[in-house]
């Protein structure tokens, strides 16, 4: 678990050892100002619901290592050979154990002998609230991403207007405070966005995609179960899941919620 908190470790470190070595390089107007106006114009833009998410799914990408592709078609696997070898009996005794939210929920459905309408429709369902979650968060922090050198510059801009007044009014010692302003915020905004929030959005979306692939392969595999094609199971997921990858683009997941399961 620690290695998740490498990135987050390494970039606090090199804040605190920068500040230390190079304090010219610090100003603490600058940051608050860039950043914090930044974060304070997101946050009222996005409810706190919102923002809670987003700060869940941050926790959860450096918090725990997430089931690859593989191993979800490996547990779909071994899931249809219990049920299989046991039927519903089975998948109802190893449904406490199964970690993945989503697959849990369509075991718990096909235990309670719905019908297979009622099944794709809750499956559509969560998947559609998934999407629109993750969705969400892209869009937070895509706000935060552009927000950052925004504020940058119109510290610059701040910090040119009272350079200016500054030279009208003859006062040469306050100019390298003024000069500083005008420079700090533009390099706060800028590596805010690029070395931070840019990194954690194509990490977050990445992860996104991953689940929403395997959400996929499970409203299908449950569907193979309902129509008694259990042993072609491993063969049909594993086209799906190539297919998936290979189709995939960042911003593949937007797809309506009407297409998950094949009919």
């Amino acid at each position: 678990m620690l290695r998740n908190f490498t990135l987050p470790l390494l970039a606090g470190g090199s804040l605190v050892l920068g500040i230390f070595f190079k304090p010219q390089f610090f100003d603490l107007f600058s940051f608050l100002f860039t950043v914090g106006g930044a974060v304070a114009v997101t946050g009222f833009s996005y409810s706190r619901g919102q923002l809670r998410g987003l700060w869940a799914a941050v926790r959860g990408l450096f918090a725990e290592s997430p089931e690859s592709l593989e191993q979800h078609l490996a547990e779909l696997n071994r899931l249809a050979g219990l049920f299989r070898l046991k039927g519903l009996r089975g998948l109802e005794n190893q449904e406490r154990h199964i970690a993945d939210p989503y697959l849990r929920h369509a075991v718990s459905l096909l235990v309670d002998l719905h019908n297979e309408e009622t099944i794709r429709a809750r499956l559509e369902h969560r998947f559609a609230a998934c999407v629109a979650r993750h969705e969400i968060n892209r869009q937070i922090l895509a706000t935060l991403g552009k927000l950052l050198p925004s504020f940058g510059l119109i510290g610059t801009l701040i910090g040119m207007v009272l350079l200016l007044s500054k030279i009208s009014s003859r006062d040469p010692g306050s100019l390298p405070a003024a000069l500083g302003l005008a420079v700090l915020t533009t390099l706060y905004g800028a590596v805010a966005a690029n070395v931070l929030v840019a990194p954690l959005l194509a990490r977050l979306q990445s992860a996104a995609v991953q689940q929403e692939i395997q959400m996929r392969l499970t409203g299908e595999w449950v569907l193979l179960l309902l129509r008694g094609e259990a042993g072609a199971i491993g063969d049909q997921l594993r086209r799906t899941a190539v297919s998936a990858e290979l189709g995939r683009d960042g911003r593949e997941a937007l797809v309506p919620a009407s297409l998950l399961l094949p009919r």
